[in-house]
């Protein structure tokens, strides 16, 4: 029993990192998605969530980028 535990715990933070390093890795908040990655029976649909979410862009490209209408 001890064993399945310890094994439920290991793929528990496995799948918390995970939800950290896509965040890191896409830009979005790491914070936000780390905690919501840590909370059990919720992490597995945070995760999978941040796989499908498409990266994004600097703030600044979308300002310097397009022209201003005067």
């Amino acid at each position: 029993m001890t064993q399945l535990i310890i094994l439920l715990l290991l793929i528990h933070f496995a799948i918390a990192y995970q939800c950290y390093r896509y965040a890191s890795i896409k830009g979005y908040p790491i914070r936000v998605f780390t905690v919501l990655g840590c909370m059990p029976y919720f992490n597995l649909v945070v995760w999978i969530y941040l796989l499908f979410l498409p990266e994004l862009e600097p703030f600044e490209h979308h300002n310097h980028d397009q022209k201003q209408p005067l």
